[in-house]
């Protein structure tokens, strides 16, 4: 081929490309204005609905948005542990099933802290729309997917024999960290103060117990080969780590830590065996759900009333689950499913939460800048011995503005919608909405959804799957945690490498 012709094909390359992604930056701009168009028209519609039907019809129709990604992949046998089956489903949980409990008057749902906020719920239910479908819009949006499908693979892989000793001894690091939080430092509901939880001393304790969390999931790779399920290696595990985890989720009072646990090692299994896209698992999984908001909120209550004691020792929280066991015995099944529905109805308040902003947020005076969402790497890194000025979470400052309390510690949900909002308005919840969507899809597609994909993709993936999808929380600690979880992942992960070179070239000198 001559050099001109060499010129010209690539000449004609580049113009393609230079077309190719021109028209991807109009078909994203068109969809951001296509989005923020239906925002209004959203706003129209609930001006023009009549009163009192607004809220329920807008909750009817966020539920079905939100619940579109699990029926889709139930239908077609797809992946459930999508980041997006599960956003989808906080949602739901948040701004749809709560305010039809609400409307409808039930006694599930207990009144909610702020007052006077009829007027914004329907507000709430239609922004939080509008956020959901920028997110769907980031995440399924085709041609960031293929962007997404293009990125460097990075290979990482685990010893093909399982270093049971290291892991062990990681897992044992990661109890006995909790083990300090439970009793030297009291960290049972929420009973410490904010300033205690924000000591560098005490985070790096809540990531030193993280360790339990990969060391589990990387006892599931050898559990879970390509080939098959080692069911006696599996038996093993679980037979170490569940009654333990149990024991600190009703300890802490944590109602997600173990059923998360158990859905990160159920996705292992789905990406290491074959995929899971059945009603069974759904409903396994809505169950354990169940059984641990239910068993956590009559522990809890029991604590309130003086029936059962917190844990103050080693011995009284390897005792707890016993006594918890009676009193759930002597309360029967009937108030196991209430307090557990209970629960469920009245944790999940964000569409409130949301009302509560638009309805007050003026009265809220944050010093947030525009740089403090980019700066979520320093706050995670940089300790507050070197930066005594790091921000704070401003949840606690907002209850405390909407409650009239100065110094009110009490926290609650903000949500990432609501915390867009507080910082920039509409404009921040249309914005920040679209680039979590596409941050969902990179994590995603990057680690787990293409060619190739290993072992250690999948448990970096869970590992941060079950952080970042807590959309009703603040935006800066959940990512803030999910960066530090990433480093203790690929820190762990060199740690059992490294150990088992170590073990393989001792067996070596052993056979010369």
């Amino acid at each position: 081929m001559s050099s001109a012709r060499v010129d010209f094909v690539d000449l004609r390359r580049a113009l393609t490309r230079d077309r190719d992604v021109s028209r991807q930056l109009v078909v994203a701009l068109l969809g951001a204005l296509g989005a923020a168009a239906a925002g209004a028209a959203v706003a129209l519609a609930v001006g023009a609905l009549p009163e009192g039907l607004a809220a329920p019809l807008l909750a009817l129709a966020l539920s079905a948005l939100a619940l579109a990604p699990a029926g889709h992949a139930l239908i077609r046998r797809g992946d459930l542990f999508q980041p997006i089956v599960l956003i989808g489903f906080f949602f739901f949980l948040d701004f749809g099933m709560r305010t039809l409990l609400v409307e409808a008057g039930s006694e599930l749902a207990e009144p909610f802290v702020f007052v006077n906020i009829d007027d914004a719920r329907a507000p709430a239910i239609a922004l939080a729309m509008l956020a959901l479908g920028l997110i769907y819009l980031g995440y399924y949006a085709p041609w960031w997917r293929r962007a997404v499908g293009r990125l460097p693979q990075v290979s990482l892989s685990v010893p093909a024999t399982a270093p049971w000793m290291v892991l062990g001894l990681v897992y044992t690091v990661g109890v006995i960290a909790r083990a300090v939080l439970l009793l030297d430092r009291e960290a049972t509901f929420a009973s410490l103060d904010l300033q205690n939880r924000l000591t560098d001393d005490f985070n790096l304790l809540l990531q030193a117990g993280s360790f339990s969390q990969f060391a589990a999931l990387l006892a599931g790779v050898y559990a879970f080969r390509r080939s098959q399920v080692r069911t006696g290696v599996l038996a093993a595990v679980l037979a170490v780590i569940a009654p333990i985890e149990m024991a600190f989720t009703v300890a802490f009072g944590a109602k997600h830590v173990f059923a998360f646990l158990m859905v990160a090692l159920a996705g292992l299994y789905n990406y290491r065996v074959r995929r899971l896209g059945g009603l069974g698992f759904a409903a396994a999984v809505a169950a354990v759900v169940v059984v641990m908001f239910g068993v956590v909120t009559i522990y809890r209550d029991r604590i309130h009333q003086g029936a059962l004691e917190r844990p103050s020792d080693v011995a009284s929280l390897v005792t707890a689950p016993a006594a918890l066991a009676g009193e759930l015995l002597a309360g029967g099944p009937g108030e196991f499913v209430q307090a557990a529905m209970r629960t469920l109805a009245n944790r999940h308040t964000a569409g409130e939460t949301v009302a509560s902003i638009l309805a007050y947020g003026d009265s809220v005076d944050l010093e947030v800048t525009g740089a403090d969402l980019a700066l979520i790497p320093a706050y995670a890194f940089v300790p507050r011995a070197v930066w005594p000025d790091k921000p704070t979470p401003f949840s606690p400052k907002v209850s405390s503005a909407f409650r009239g309390v100065e110094g009110n510690r009490t926290s609650f949900g903000i949500t990432h919608t609501g915390d867009l909002y507080l910082r920039h308005g509409l404009p921040g919840v249309v914005i920040g909405s679209l680039a979590m969507g596409l941050l969902y899809r990179l994590i995603y597609g990057w680690l787990v959804d293409r060619p190739g994909a290993g072992a250690v993709g999948a448990v970096l993936y869970l590992a941060l799957f079950w952080r970042i999808v807590f959309v009703n929380a603040e935006i800066i600690p959940v990512y803030v945690q999910a960066i530090r979880s990433l480093v203790v992942g690929l820190g762990l992960l060199v740690l059992i490498t490294f150990a088992a070179q170590l073990a393989g070239g001792a067996r070596a000198q052993r056979g010369l």
